[in-house]
């Protein structure tokens, strides 16, 4: 193992051992006669991942962090994810109910569809097996009996990128959701509404079936109506970094400048905000959401330790001058900042 990558893991175990901990100890956990995987039977202990699909450079860098987690800490890490075109809450609760049977030492998984997905993640609990809940449930992951949440407050990224838009000039936002029934998603555009109103513009919300959130020339046409049946529009926020590109197309298309912002980065976005063509990204980590859960998992099945409140992962803001320290670092490491 490398200098870099041992830092690595002395940093992570820093920051989550800060938070206060608690020693509620699992009738899961035998940290006396455990050995260094944490079993007390000598194998490695099953960390399951359960998120969004892989097309996705946001789902991608979560894949790699859980694939890190599982190679540095010596856990054996498995990632479900639903195909592109059917991420739905109905889909994600059949993930985890497939999780279960594999019968893991822990579950680390994003409650995006809570009405589908809470409640699958309440049985798994029952049944004795810790989850912690990543990038979706920050409201709800203590009441659903969680270890713990890993991610973001949605509203405060909104409210962030809605001060970066008005700070660059937007008095007339759009918001594009391609998720929809997703709360994390809901909030997030009511925080860019809210702080564009607050900072005297306005802002209105385009919602896209997920189906078509992966297909650019659907994405393009919806966000080019929504330009054109309002001319006032100067500024669009998209909760994904493969709508922010079509965001991109479609002004240009309509030769209109806009101030756009990207929820999320992927290569391709932070070389558009190094260009100037897209004027910012908000950085979640992804990487370290699974990264920080499969490491909080471990450790309360072999020390019987979490962290009491919720891990913040951001949001950080990406604009030009930042994007290139952002880009290196992706180029370097493939997959850390955005997969694609």
């Amino acid at each position: 193992m490398s200098h870099s990558r041992r830092s690595r893991i002395v940093l992570i175990a820093t920051v989550v051992a800060a938070a206060a901990v608690t020693t509620a100890c699992s009738k899961r956990t035998d940290s006396a006669d455990s050995d260094s995987s944490g079993s007390s039977s000598g194998r490695k202990l099953s960390v399951v991942v359960v998120s969004g699909p892989l097309s996705d450079p946001f789902f991608g860098a979560m894949k790699t962090g859980a694939d890190d987690a599982g190679k540095e800490l010596n856990v054996s890490t498995e990632y479900l994810s639903p195909t592109s075109t059917d991420a739905s809450g109905p889909t994600l609760a059949k993930l985890m109910q497939a999780a279960m049977a594999k019968k893991p030492d822990a579950i680390v998984v994003g409650n995006f569809f809570p009405e589908a997905q809470s409640p699958e993640i309440k049985a798994a609990i029952k049944a004795g097996i810790p989850v912690v809940v990543i990038n979706s449930g920050v409201t709800d992951w203590k009441q659903l009996g969680a270890l713990s949440f890993v991610g973001i407050e949605p509203a405060v990224a909104g409210t962030r990128s809605g001060e970066q838009a008005a700070k660059l000039g937007v008095k007339k936002g759009l918001c594009v959701n391609t998720v929809p029934g997703n709360p994390a998603l809901e909030q997030l555009c009511q925080g860019y509404t809210d702080a564009l109103k607050k900072a005297g513009g306005r802002a209105s919300s385009l919602r896209i079936p997920y189906q078509n959130s992966t297909n650019p020339t659907k994405v393009t046409q919806a966000i080019a109506g929504a330009l054109k049946a309002d001319k006032s529009i100067d500024g669009v926020f998209t909760t994904g970094s493969i709508v922010a590109e079509s965001a991109l197309t479609a002004a240009n298309n309509a030769g209109r400048k806009l101030t756009i912002g990207s929820g999320d980065l992927s290569t391709k976005v932070l070389k558009d905000v190094e260009a100037g063509k897209i004027q910012y990204a908000m950085d979640q980590q992804p990487y370290l959401q699974t990264y920080y859960g499969v490491l909080i998992a471990k450790q309360y099945v072999q020390y019987g330790i979490a962290p009491s409140g919720t891990v913040l992962t951001g949001p950080l803001v990406i604009d030009k001058d930042s994007a290139g320290v952002a880009l290196k670092i992706n180029q370097t490491y493939q997959g850390i900042r955005g997969a694609s």
